[in-house]
């Protein structure tokens, strides 16, 4: 099964060359034999050992095999009668211990009752490979006033300690202050040693905590000033921890939550002060990297991961994360260097609600879907145009004189990339005079005295069209003019202004009727400088300019060809 796609367009480097291609992302289903009712998490351990593990909020863990596309759901652990579900209560969260694949530890976080409660606990894997519901040791507790905002998010940090998300414990507005009483263990991140118990707990606490030892909050937060952080994740490649934070009715926020920092809330809801309309004070608050309204559906923020896959380079180091309520997933293109945010793309609009996202071994990124159980992937179809066409030879002209300086011109083509030019001594083409690949659609020669061939082809990604039509053309030196020539005066060249002049002159021509003219600027001595002008003009009087910058003072000859008469004029140009 795929899901409808809104395309993007990225760009992607070849050579040194860039070739502009558009990416549509789709989701397609890897596992389409699995569905999980209530599904709410994907993880893998760190050193893999080959499978998938989802997260049903009814208490149970399935085992998946990722590559198997025929593969079941298989249950490895179930402690479904030890929680409660429902609403923002159940199985909310599951990690692997770093040493995994040698000590067979993974912890979970859930909601127990009488009284609510969180529980983190850990498990360690039996003797059949299954995770042992018997195992069960709890490692922290702590109550929940109401039935919502309980977080639930558990994973392992780079630095190799347990980090727990805890919402601000329900209600609406945090009517008991919980998020900024940091003498709780709400609204919080948290972080614990699972290694190195001490105090007669079953965890110890990591030496920079910022409370560790004070009388100013509980040992065990590392940030706080949250709502409700739903999903949260280290960014494999940074280290950073990135976390989505559900606004209460106007903002949803993301957030890189660093040691210490207080993110505002029940003061600010993203950036904005709460209650909306009223004042606050924002001194020592940490404002998110980036936050979105509710204007266009978007109503609850599911946090997602950096991506460092390999599959889908165009989003290297982005942030992917969804909309549980629109369905909307989004790229956030984030400079942590300038704190700026460089775009947030809508990638993928999704017709279920996004509950989480997962993360393979090899850094794929997966969406889960609560309401239908499935389990997709990202994908990317890269769109590569047609060949191009021939694109036509608009200069020089068939069986034209050029001088050895000279442009070769030609017309754009659609959906062409670059251009490969041809000069030749002959019409096969065996001996090459010049050849250049470039973006534009003209470029400068510089050839000796004898007969051309020019061919021009357009390239893109889907390879190289066929060849133009080849024209053929002189090269010859500049004659030398005579300034006392008896001219036609059918053309005339009327005004130069200023003469003298620095740098620039305006030359004035007039054309008793349409048809090609060629403008050029000879040295006193006849060596030539510059072609102003070789194309078709209408009939009248034309204007154009000589600019002298990087050239000698002295005297100079404007000459201009028309049919068979010419014109010629001096000009004087003072330094």
């Amino acid at each position: 099964m795929k899901l409808p796609v809104l395309s993007f367009l990225i760009l992607f480097f070849f050579s040194n060359n860039i070739m502009a291609q558009d990416v549509s992302y789709e989701l397609v289903e890897p596992f389409p034999q699995i569905q999980i009712t209530q599904l709410l998490g994907l993880e893998t351990p760190e050193n893999d050992n080959g499978y998938l593990y989802a997260l049903s909020q009814q208490g149970q863990i399935f085992q998946i095999d990722p590559n198997d596309p025929d593969a079941s759901a298989e249950v490895w652990l179930d402690i479904s009668g030890r929680l409660v579900s429902g609403g923002e209560r159940g199985l909310l969260g599951l990690a692997f211990h770093p040493d995994f694949a040698e000590n067979g530890l993974f912890y979970v976080n859930y909601t127990a009752s009488s009284p609510l409660r969180t529980v983190v606990s850990e498990f360690s894997v039996g003797s059949d490979e299954m995770g042992d519901p018997d195992s069960e040791i709890i490692l922290l507790e702590f109550n929940q006033p109401f039935n919502n905002h309980n977080g639930g998010q558990i994973s392992f940090g780079p630095d190799g300690f347990l980090y727990i998300a805890s919402g601000d414990g329900g209600s609406g507005g945090d009517p008991q202050g919980n998020s900024q009483n940091t003498q709780n263990l709400l609204g919080a991140m948290l972080r614990i040693d699972v290694d190195n118990p001490d105090d007669g707990l079953n965890y110890g606490i990591p030496s920079d905590n910022p409370f560790l030892n004070s009388d100013d909050g509980a040992d065990e937060i590392f940030a706080w000033g949250l709502r409700n952080p739903w999903r949260f994740s280290f960014d494999r490649a940074e280290g950073d921890l990135w976390t989505g934070d559900v606004g209460q009715n106007a903002w949803e926020a993301i957030h890189i939550v660093e040691n210490g920092l207080n993110y505002g809330w029940a003061i600010i809801e993203g950036s904005n002060c709460y209650p909306p309309g009223s004042s606050c004070d924002t001194e020592g608050l940490e404002m998110p990297v980036f936050e979105y309204d509710h204007s266009e559906g978007d109503r609850s923020i599911t946090g997602g991961y950096v991506y460092r896959g390999e599959a889908n380079p165009s989003l290297d180091g982005m942030y992917i994360y969804g909309d549980y309520i629109s369905g909307r997933i989004w790229a956030l293109d984030y400079d942590k260097d300038s704190g700026e945010v460089i775009s947030n793309t809508e990638l993928i609009n999704t017709p279920f609600f996004i509950s989480s996202f997962g993360e393979d071994a090899n850094g794929e990124i997966y969406v889960l879907a609560y309401n239908t159980g499935r389990i997709y992937r990202f994908e990317a179809e890269v769109e590569t145009p047609e060949i191009p066409d021939s694109p036509e030879i608009t200069s020089p002209m068939n069986n034209e004189t050029v001088n050895p300086e000279h442009q070769v011109e030609w017309t754009e083509v659609d959906d062409a990339d670059l251009y490969s030019v041809q000069i030749a001594l002959s019409e096969d083409f065996e001996t090459i005079a010049f050849e250049e690949t470039l973006e534009s659609t003209s470029v400068t020669v510089l050839l000796d005295e004898g007969t051309y061939f020019v061919q021009v082809n357009a390239v893109n990604e889907a390879g190289a069209g066929e060849f133009s039509n080849i024209i053929s053309y002189q090269v010859e030196s500049p004659v030398s003019v005579d300034p006392d020539a008896e001219l036609p005066g059918e053309f005339s060249i009327t005004n130069a202004y200023p003469n003298p002049f620095n740098p620039s002159s305006q030359i004035t021509f007039d054309l008793p009727e349409s048809g090609h003219v060629k403008i050029e600027v000879f040295s006193i001595d006849g060596q030539h400088v510059s072609t102003l002008a070789n194309q078709r003009f209408s009939s009248g009087s034309h204007t154009i300019t000589f600019d002298a910058t990087g050239l000698s003072s002295g005297i100079y000859l404007v000459r201009g060809v028309h049919n068979d008469t010419q014109d010629v004029k001096r000009i004087t140009f003072v330094k």
